[in-house]
């Protein structure tokens, strides 16, 4: 009896132990199963920091039985949360042409947790996972499918202020802040969200090279914010020689008045007034007006006018109180 016993605990050790290797588990619904290869594809995946999309590095691949049941054991997945694909291959065959399924499926995990995809009626139905990362991008993935069905009626300001808030308030982890940052990226928003807030995505990027989240997966993020700072100082460098050009200009034109002012004063000493301007001049100072000045010299008002004008210019002056204050 007691042989019995123990023979039935190690079954069932075995057995724990056995599911407890299994990370990765669970149900394909295959409705056409001659369409389908029967091995499920599991890949690692990392963001292709050259175009800012998804690339994958097969890992391994596993046998799908008779019920649609796959598994895929702990020795295959990274001891910190990591980003995974699995999905299966159609057979290209003309009963297959016109089926049009989602055959993949993403999710986060590590070797420390476990996913069970349920049985459904799609390729891979929802399934149930204790990874707090994948728990929280599911979140994220509702949020913004609220935003998804707008079309036309897309607001970006608004999409950019709401999304923004939600990263901040309701994002903990920082392997889910950066595929949040990858759904701005899809929707060619990330570089303007970086140039109106640049200290927020520094600090981001600061806070993700401190971390033990694989480099290769932020590393279009760091792209991202160089081509801003480069812009940035180009912008200002264009600013500064935009602004010394017209200082330039500004002095240029400084120095020819003041050059123009001093010749000025140089003809003014080397012209005297005239016999008949030294009169004018004398009468001015007594009181004359233009009128009475004429009759007197016996000469029209306009030729008075313009003895006056060369007087003016040759005094450096411009009016008859200047003439009567200089005289």
């Amino acid at each position: 009896m007691k042989n019995i016993i123990y023979l039935f605990l190690l079954i069932l050790t075995v057995c724990f132990s056995a599911n407890g290797q299994e990370i990765v588990s669970g149900y394909v619904y295959l409705k056409n199963p001659n369409n389908w290869e029967h091995k499920v594809q599991l890949s690692k995946v990392q963001l292709d920091d050259s175009n800012n999309s998804y690339t994958y590095t097969p890992i391994t691949a596993a046998t799908i039985s008779e019920e649609g049941y796959f598994t895929f054991d702990q020795k295959w997945f990274d001891n910190k949360d990591q980003l995974y694909k699995i999905h299966i291959d159609p057979i290209q065959t003309k009963s297959n042409i016109k089926e049009t399924i989602t055959n993949s499926k993403l999710f986060i995990v590590s070797k420390n947790d476990s996913i069970y995809f349920k049985k459904g009626v799609s390729l891979f139905d929802s399934y149930t996972t204790n990874n707090k990362a994948d728990l929280e991008w599911q979140e994220l993935k509702k949020f913004e499918s609220k935003f998804d069905t707008l079309h036309d009626e897309f607001d970006t300001e608004k999409y950019l202020l709401r999304t923004k808030g939600y990263v901040k308030d309701s994002l903990q982890i920082l392997l889910v802040k950066l595929l949040s940052i990858k759904k701005l990226d899809d929707k060619q928003l990330l570089e303007k969200d970086i140039k109106k807030n640049t200290a927020y995505y520094t600090g981001l990027l600061k806070e993700l090279k401190s971390s033990e989240i694989d480099p290769a997966l932020f590393l279009y993020l760091e792209n991202k914010l160089s081509l801003v700072y480069k812009e940035k100082t180009d912008e200002k460098y264009s600013i500064s020689m935009l602004l010394n050009g017209v200082a330039g200009f500004i002095i240029l034109i400084l120095v020819f008045f003041i050059i123009r002012k001093r010749r000025n004063r140089q003809n003014n000493i080397l012209t005297p007034l005239s016999k008949q301007e030294k009169t004018i001049k004398a009468l001015i100072i007594s009181g004359k007006s233009n009128k009475e000045i004429a009759n007197e010299l016996f000469i029209s008002i306009s030729t008075v006018k313009t003895h006056i004008s060369n007087i003016y210019s040759k005094l450096n002056i411009s009016s008859r109180k200047e003439l009567l204050i200089k005289k």
